[in-house]
């Protein structure tokens, strides 16, 4: 085992192209194969990467995230989310490797009135938060050195959020955009979430966590701050989530109390919007000061 080596899975998605750098800057030498240079779902060959690289710990940002298309492809969402993460924990059991594993707010069912400690009783109401969740299941079972984060609304350079995705429908020139009111969740910007993966692992914390920014709103809040930071944008009108209709059903409230890392760690992590505005000026897609784009 070499004390700086990191092995990052996922690496060129949205979170794993904000955690490498973050390791990098922190001195650590960080090998991050490519899909098409290890398949994750294969356990001889995660086996073979591990002990070849002995890495001092696992970093397991690769997922399949696309929420309604796992309520039709079950079969790869339970391969890519489920079976994956324990291959990683055999693999970092046999070696003594430290495995961290990105988890979701979506484990959870969202009938709880507060926010969601990392003791509650889970219930995902949807494939890709079963999936979730069996991904947990296989860590803990197959490995006792394991750091699960879990984690809700990602946003950040390097891949398609719902800030993207609300800007490019707005930019297609319409006058109302319809956006849902009755689900709430915590945004978490990339950086911040790879700076606690950072210190998480010069800690070699383990255990559970949930790493999220300050500051919970629905989706219909979060596209108002959206668009006051761009400047302009239409009129958004309020909806519910089954008036909406997306495939998949989504927990009313997700959001993820975050006491226990912060507690851990010593320092608060920011409000969303702070960070939200820094990468929307950081990534042009608004401008400085308030003005119109």
């Amino acid at each position: 085992m070499k004390p700086n080596r990191i092995l990052v899975l996922g690496g060129s998605g949205m979170l794993g192209s904000a955690v490498i750098p973050e390791l990098r800057a922190a001195g650590m030498e960080i090998l991050a194969p490519l899909e098409t240079e290890l398949d994750i779902t294969d356990f001889p060959g995660v086996s073979e990467c591990v002990k070849q690289f002995q890495p001092r710990a696992i970093v397991n940002c690769a997922g399949f995230t696309k929420v309604d298309e796992c309520e039709t492809r079950r079969e790869l969402c339970f391969k890519v989310n489920g079976e994956a993460p324990g291959n990683l924990a055999r693999a970092a059991q046999m070696t003594g490797t430290l495995l961290l594993h990105i988890s979701s707010d979506y484990i959870f069912k969202g009938d709880k009135d507060d926010e969601y400690l990392e003791i509650d009783a889970p219930g995902p109401l949807n494939f890709y938060g079963k999936s979730k969740l069996f991904g947990e299941e296989q860590v803990r079972k197959e490995t006792e050195r394991y750091c699960i984060i879990r984690t809700s609304w990602l946003f950040g350079p390097g891949g398609e959020n719902f800030v993207t995705k609300l800007l490019k429908k707005a930019g297609q020139g319409v006058q109302q955009l319809k956006v849902v009111a009755d689900e709430r969740g915590r945004p978490t910007f990339t950086r911040d979430l790879a700076r606690v993966i950072r210190f998480a692992l010069e800690k070699e914390l383990t255990g559970i966590y949930h790493v999220c920014n300050q500051g919970a709103v629905s989706w219909l809040e979060y596209a108002r701050e959206i668009f006051a930071i761009r400047g302009e944008g239409p009129e958004l009108v309020p909806v519910t989530a089954e008036q909406y209709g997306l495939p998949a059903k989504r927990p009313k409230n997700s959001t993820l109390a975050t006491g226990k890392i912060e507690k851990t760690l010593g320092f608060s992590i920011r409000h969303h919007r702070e960070a939200l505005a820094e990468y929307m000026v950081e990534t042009g897609l608004a401008k400085p000061d308030g003005e119109k784009t």
